[in-house]
């Protein structure tokens, strides 16, 4: 590197606040603009679902519990789009032990035949 590389790089990282001590600068700034979130953020968080699709080639049972032993409690069809609510952990399928809780609606399906289009929550 020659001595202008060195001293461009020494003064972008001085600007962001990298080479000092402590919280950047950048950093500090960007916390005062975003304050805490207050409860009625958190409770929206609590209450967001994500959309997931059913990947199953046959239909796919919605069960009371997350186990495949639960009462059926209806079903969905393949490529159907489905909102989920949370996940948890219940009885594997095909080494799957993840299920989705619906969102609106009673009932859990495996997450073995729901793909899921961003993480979902723990619930």
């Amino acid at each position: 590197m020659n001595q202008h590389t060195v001293i461009a790089m020494a003064t972008v990282g001085l600007g962001l606040g990298l080479l000092l001590p402590g919280v950047p600068a950048a950093a500090a700034q960007a916390g005062a603009a975003h304050p805490a979130p207050n409860a009625a953020a958190l409770a929206e968080a609590a209450d967001a679902h994500v959309q997931g699709v059913v990947v199953s080639r046959v239909s796919l049972y919605v069960r009371a519990r997350p186990t495949t032993s639960a009462k059926a409690l209806g079903s969905l069809d393949p490529f159907e789009k489905v909102q989920l609510s949370c996940q948890d952990k219940g009885h594997s399928v095909e080494g799957n032990n993840i299920w989705y809780r619906l969102h609106g609606e009673p009932g859990w399906v495996s997450a073995r035949f729901v793909h899921n289009y961003t993480p979902v929550r723990w619930c």
